[in-house]
């Protein structure tokens, strides 16, 4: 049996326990699965913990915040940063929160897109355990850490997420697991030499050399160093930062100035990324309705209902 993707949405809200930060996280675990990515799906309903704390919520939205995630379940407490920092973006005009002991969450694309929906500028990003080397470099020195950006609605809304690294390591485990070589200029192994066989994976390669290996050092700066991430045996680090452009002291015709360049972008022969959004008649198949099924009744059982 098929299950349309609002509906879909709605049975996860409810168990997440309802309000806007079940439905934003409920909404980017469904997605992901529907993307083809579940273990940035439902699969992480698997981290469930019986004892999980409740998501505090901040009455009085500060325009930098630090906030220890760890005994959460990281993708309701990402959802809930998300909807307090649009709050806190509009009364600043600027606003961000580094959140410590994050576990997986799945993708940023949903998030930052949900500020954008909010008419702010997004941007995200998550530093994680050394996966990814240096450019130029033979050991693993930092996470896979992704960076994400949103803003614009509508039709010139823009999202793009990004890991800068090569791959993940669950790349590496499907290639071990079915017998295949790895691309070429995705890892090392363990003496700093490239391998394209996944059992001698020691490090992962940046994406697009330099320039990737940089990007991963920014987002490790700021989730790892700034925000106290690099190291915490609890979890990632994550920070998202909004932007409230119509604060600016001079009004800026965003909307149009956006959508010309993405006639600009397009027109050139580009592809405008919006960050693998569904539409409302999406629907995931009977597989995907067993899997839920199965995670709901584990999590009311939990619950003890």
């Amino acid at each position: 049996m098929m299950i349309a993707f609002p509906e879909a949405v709605e049975r996860l809200t409810a168990a997440l326990g309802g309000g806007p930060s079940a439905r934003l996280a409920a909404s980017a675990l469904i997605e992901a699965d529907a993307l083809g990515m579940p273990r940035f799906g439902i699969d992480l309903l698997g981290e469930w913990p019986a004892d999980t704390a409740p998501v505090s919520k901040d009455v009085n939205p500060q325009a930098t915040s630090w906030r220890d995630c760890s005994s959460c379940f990281a993708p309701l407490a990402v959802a809930a940063a998300t909807l307090e920092l649009c709050t806190a973006a509009r009364r600043f005009g600027v606003a961000v929160v580094f959140l410590r002991g994050v576990r997986g969450f799945g993708r940023l694309a949903p998030f930052v897109r949900s500020l954008a929906d909010g008419g702010l500028i997004g941007i995200a990003g998550t530093e994680g355990p050394p996966f990814v080397a240096a450019h130029g470099g033979t050991r693993p020195v930092i996470g896979t850490n992704p960076l994400a950006l949103a803003m614009g609605q509508g039709a010139e809304r823009v999202v793009i997420d990004l890991a800068s690294s090569s791959g993940t390591m669950a790349d590496v485990r499907s290639a071990r697991a079915e017998g295949r070589p790895l691309k070429d200029g995705f890892a090392l192994d363990g003496t700093g030499q490239p391998t394209r066989t996944a059992a001698e994976v020691a490090a992962l390669l940046p994406r697009g050399g330099q320039v990737g290996s940089l990007l991963g050092l920014m987002v490790e700066l700021i989730a790892g160093v700034a925000g106290g991430g690099r190291g915490d045996p609890k979890g990632r680090g994550v920070f998202l930062l909004a932007i409230d452009p119509g604060g600016a002291a001079e009004a800026v015709d965003i909307r149009n100035t956006l959508a010309g360049l993405q006639h600009d972008w397009v027109d050139g022969g580009g592809h405008w990324p919006r960050g693998g959004g569904l539409s409302a008649e999406a629907t995931l198949d009977a597989a995907f309705v067993q899997r839920l099924d199965a995670h709901l009744v584990r999590m009311s059982a939990q619950r003890g209902g």
